[in-house]
């Protein structure tokens, strides 16, 4: 009548454990982070690919302080208007990429494409900012000219923050 089981209460009256509590808002608050990483690199993809279809259509401005030139001033890279359509089109692709490891696709095509992807695009990113060692990235040796100043302080950066960024996405996104 009085044995052990008289005074031990049930299970499920039982609060969860603390280690169960903490996972769960730890991952709660990685699913926010990962949420807000999507977001914003959707937004920088999209925005640049906007200002890449504004030159591909025939704007100008900025135009002259994103392309590479050497000591003298010679443009390394001088793209025609389809190769910077080409560009902006890839840029709004990677954007389709970065969302779909949400699951908004998943009826289309499954989730592991998009997963994959991301961590493609994280690698491009990071080789971007490393660069080619002569003018463009956080190694090159052309740094005295308008686009090795704007590609030190803010292109390179830039690709960074993205190649971490989408790699945040991949970790976080794989288990789903």
């Amino acid at each position: 009548m009085f044995g052990i089981s008289n005074f031990i209460p049930p299970t499920s009256d039982l609060p969860p454990p603390t280690s169960y509590v903490v996972n769960q808002t730890q991952s709660n608050q990685m699913k926010t982070y990962t949420k807000m990483a999507v977001i914003t690199i959707t937004i920088i993809f999209s925005l640049i690919s906007l200002l890449h279809l504004y030159w591909a259509f025939g704007g100008t401005l900025w135009y002259e302080d994103v392309l590479p030139t050497n000591l003298m001033g010679t443009k390394i890279l001088n793209p025609t208007a389809i190769e910077t359509l080409i560009v902006a089109i890839g840029l709004l692709l990677m954007a389709f990429v970065v969302v779909g490891t949400q699951g908004l696709f998943d009826q289309y095509l499954n989730r592991k494409y998009f997963q994959y992807g991301t961590l493609l695009i994280s690698l491009i990113f990071l080789l971007r900012a490393i660069g080619d060692f002569k003018f463009v990235g956080f190694f090159k040796t052309v740094t005295e000219t308008r686009f090795g100043v704007n590609d030190t302080f803010f292109f390179s950066p830039l690709c960074v923050l993205i190649s971490g960024m989408t790699f945040l996405v991949f970790i976080t996104s794989r288990g789903r």
